[in-house]
This record gives C-alpha cells, structure tokens and sequence, in this order.
C-alpha cells in the first residue's frame, strides 16, 4: 500500500488536536454571556445612577420610594455587576478547563507592559472609570444611602401602612424636627448595628404580611434615655416652676369655655441650682427609682424601689405582699425620661382635647350649636376604613345641622368644621393598623390615662408602712377663680366643674375617656362600680 500524503488544506488528526489546544489555549475569558451580563448590568447602573444623582439636585422635594432606589437599589445592583463580571470569568475558564482535558488552561495574569500602546490605553480607560466612577458613585451612594436609613422619611414612610400611626404623631410632635435615629438609636455602632438587624427582620415581616397589628411599642427596646434624650435635655438642671393654661370647652350647646390655670413644679434633683423637689425629682439624682410592670404596656406597676446612694432602700408594694417577699414577674426597668415621656414623639391626641385645641385657635366655629357633643359623637363611631370615617364624619354632621333653621346661614362654617374634625380623626386614628389614641397610653399626666397615678395611687406602701404620696401638692398648684373684688384667683386644690360627691377617690382616666363623657348609668346600670379597679382606684394622702 502506498502512502498517501494529506491533500492541501487538510489536518491530520493530531494537528487538530494542536490546534483545537492552541484555539483553547487563545480562548478569551473574558468573552462571556455572564460576564458580558455583568458588564451590562455595571454599565446601566452607572447610567442610572448618574440619572438619580442629576434629579436628585435639580428637584426640591424627594419621593422616598425613589430615594431608596437610588440610595440603596441602584448601589447594590452596581456592586453585584462588579461581582458578576470575574464570576463569568472564572465559570468560562472552568468550562474551557473540561472541554480540553488534555491541555491545562489557567487563568493566567495579563502582562503589564505598558509599552504596548494597546494595553496602556486600556489601563489608562480602566483606570479613569474605576476611579473617577465607580468608587466616588459607591462612595457617595454609600455614604449618602447610611444617612438615608436614618432619616425620618425612610423610618416612616418607605413602610407606609405600618409606621403611619407613628410617623403621623411624629410629625405633630414638638419633636418633629428631630430624626427617628436619634432618639431611636443614637450615637455608635453597636445600636447602629443592633437596629440594622431588628430592621432586616422587620422587612421580612413587612414582605410576608405577618407583622402585627397594631405594633407593640418599643419602650423596652429603646436605648437608655441618659444616652439620647439627655444629649439635649439635662434633667440635672431642670428646675423651678411653670404657669401653665388649660382651656377645656363644654358639650353643651353654648360649647362654655373654662379655663384652668395650674403651676407645675417642674423641680428638679441638684441641689446646686434649686430646690430638690416636684416632678423632675423622680430622676432621683441622689439614688436610683425602680419598678416591676406586669403588662407590656407598663401600666400595672405592683412594685417600686427607690435605693439611695448610701445602700438603704425603700421597696413599695401594692399586691398586698411584705417587702421582703419575693418580686413580682415581670419587666424591670430603672426609672429614666421614657418611663413617664413615653409618647414625647408620637403622642396622638385624644378627640376631646383635640377639639379643644382647635376651637381654641379658631378652626371650627364654637357659635356652632352643641358643636363639640357632635364631632365627639362623629369620631366616637367605628369605621372599617379611613374613606369611611371621612364619608361618616361628614355624613353625622350634615345630618345633625341640616334640621336646624340656621344650617343655611352656617354653611360655611359647618363644612370647615367637618374638614377639622376629618383631620383630627387622620391624626388619631388608623383603622388599617387597628390603631388609635386609645392604643399607647400617654404618661404624661393622669387624664385619660394611669400615667403618674400607676405608682402615685396610694397603694404602694413601703415595709414602714409609708405610701408614696399621691398629694396633689407635690406636683402642681391650681389658681382658682374668686368673685372676690380683691382677688381674681387663689391658690389652692383643684375644683371640679362638677360635683364629685362621693367620686373623688375614681382616677381622672376612668371618667375622661378622651370621647363622650360617660353618663352615671354606663357605670351604675352595669355594677362596673363595683369592680376593683373602680372602687380602688385612687386614695388621696397628704404630704
């Protein structure tokens, strides 16, 4: 058999075989799908982010739905093209690896010969965008993404239905200019850190729907007041006393206006700038107040100890037990600024006093008969949704003026005061969140709440048989009105508008209820009267 030689432009099978491992050999790593995807991927976040960075400078007012797009979305995308890119280029050479077995690729580094005009232009163009793009684009973001999630419109309205009770009392708040963060979080990394966990676990709540409604309050999570609230608020130097005017309109026809003027003796607990004494002293500078609440609330306080800086203490109880018995379950806490200014931030009005703040400065009309009974008797009523309690409000009012011969003449002023009380029901009301100014109660005072009357009810006696002092004195004098013609008002205890009878040891709360007042059948007709929490509700002592 004669040999045959290998027509022109034919490969013998091993010079496929070199060439095949020559073609892997040249193989470009970098020409990929998925690194192509990545590039794909950095180079539109980039365009977008450029994009969001020029609106963000040319409109005064922010979206917060766009913000966290730009601040949070846009970066995170650029950061996962980046990593994209080498992922590609490690798969294809990886796939390269398998298909010729027999030649061994590696992924090896490029030569920098920057004599080559080709390569050191392409440095020189890597360069450029990595320095002068995409670090100061991941920088700003970054930076501007850390504030972002701090700030009071990410806190509030990025989750719009579920921190809409406490954004909305927030931003009615004396302390609307302050950021949720401060107060929230504070200063350092360890509370950054901490909320960023708790706020990973509560987007996914978010996602799933399963977060609770209504949200428990925070008071418990919250970081110890001498870390936030006292960065401001020195309570060392609170001292004195303010005059402070209570305006209160009746439900009756007239809608009667009084006023109740009362001096609250702020005090304080630093010798050295005042005298140690009113409310301020419960900071018990010279020692350290603490309590047990059974409720999550921290309503029901059965036990107080007040320990002063040479070891004695003083324990309280009102369960009946001795002071040496053991401690009841439940949350303890060091006496700190949050424990009586719970809602500082997010106090909701109640309909009563919000009436009255708003027929005091004038936004609904009180020449209106029996004004104030019926937007009590409109946002009394339960609604399902916040359209039907617009709708119902203005239904309950038009209704209620439209039998009255002067309704025609009043026209203007009735619809003023149906767009009042509407506003009144969307700052403390949230039907969605099963939220209402019932839902946290306000500790501040004891009007419509236990609020100083949890430990000052004259129930807690100490193991020497001495209560805390729930003497009005202690805390405020009220200026009473005189027929006198020499005085106008004198000093002295508080005077009902009414006559209390044999009421007088009720707390204020189990009467005011921040809507209709309750007539004495509700109670009475009912044996509600009889219960614990009514017939013990409050025991005046004296200093």
């Amino acid at each position: 058999m004669t040999d045959t030689a290998p027509s022109a432009g034919t490969v013998s099978p091993p010079d496929k075989l070199r060439s095949a491992r020559s073609r892997a050999g040249r193989v470009s790593v970098w020409y990929n799908v998925i690194t192509l995807v990545g590039l794909v991927i950095v180079a539109s976040s980039i365009l977008l982010l450029v994009t969001f960075a020029l609106f963000s400078l040319t409109t005064p007012s922010h979206n917060p739905y766009v913000d966290v797009i730009g601040f949070l979305v846009l970066p995170g995308v650029l950061t996962a093209g980046l990593i994209i890119c080498p992922l590609g280029m490690l798969v294809k050479a990886w796939r390269v690896r398998r298909r010729y077995q027999a030649e061994r690729l590696t992924l090896r580094l490029p030569k920098l010969d920057l004599n080559d005009q080709r390569l050191r232009r392409f440095g020189l163009a890597f360069t450029f965008v990595t320095l002068f793009l995409i670090l100061p684009l991941l920088g700003l973001s970054g930076y501007h993404g850390y504030h972002y999630t701090e700030s009071t419109s990410f806190c509030g309205q990025v989750c719009h239905v579920v921190m809409e009770p406490q954004y909305t009392a927030h931003q009615h708040s004396p302390h609307a200019r302050v950021t949720c963060a401060e107060c929230h979080i504070g200063a350092g990394a360890g509370w950054f850190v901490k909320s960023k966990l708790s706020g990973t676990r509560q987007v996914f709540k978010v996602l799933n729907d399963t977060f609770p409604r209504p949200v428990p309050p925070a008071i418990t999570e919250l970081r110890p007041a001498r870390e936030t609230c006292e960065e401001c608020h020195w309570p060392a130097k609170f001292f004195g006393q303010q005059l402070k005017t209570i305006v209160h309109y009746a439900p009756d026809e007239r809608t009667t206006r009084r006023e109740i003027r009362v001096l609250l003796k702020t005090g304080g607990g630093d010798d050295t700038v005042g005298r140690v004494e009113g409310i301020h002293a419960h900071m018990a500078l010279a020692g350290r107040v603490e309590y047990i609440a059974t409720d999550e609330e921290l309503q029901n306080v059965p036990w107080v100890r007040y320990v002063l800086d040479s070891g004695e203490e003083f324990i309280y109880r009102s369960d009946g037990l001795a002071a040496d018995d053991p401690a009841p379950r439940g949350t303890r806490r060091t006496v700190d600024c949050m424990d009586c200014h719970n809602r500082a931030a997010h106090l909701m009005m109640p309909p009563y006093s919000a009436i009255d703040a708003f027929l005091e400065a004038g936004h609904i009309d009180r020449t209106l008969p029996f004004i104030k009974r019926e937007a009590l008797a409109a946002l009394a009523k339960p609604y399902p949704t916040l359209e039907a309690a617009m709708e119902g409000i203005e239904r309950s009012l038009r209704r209620f003026y439209a039998d009255r011969p002067e309704s025609a003449a009043q026209a203007e002023r009735i619809q003023q005061a149906i767009e009042t009380v509407r506003a009144i029901y969307r700052r403390s009301f949230f039907p969605a969140m099963n939220v209402d100014w019932r839902t946290y109660p306000n500790n501040i005072g004891h009007l419509y709440s236990p609020g100083c009357l949890r430990c000052h009810d004259g129930h807690h006696v100490n193991q020497h048989g001495t209560p805390i002092s729930s003497d009005c004195e202690v805390c405020h004098t009220f200026f009473n009105e005189l027929n006198e013609p020499q005085l106008a008002v004198r000093e002295g205890q508080f005077v009902h508008s009414m006559d209390l009878s044999q009421h007088t040891n009720l707390r204020c709360d189990q009467c005011h209820t921040g809507g209709p007042l309750p007539l004495c059948a509700d109670c009475h007709r009912s044996g509600a009267w009889l219960n614990e929490r009514g017939r013990e509700g409050f025991r005046p002592t004296t200093p």
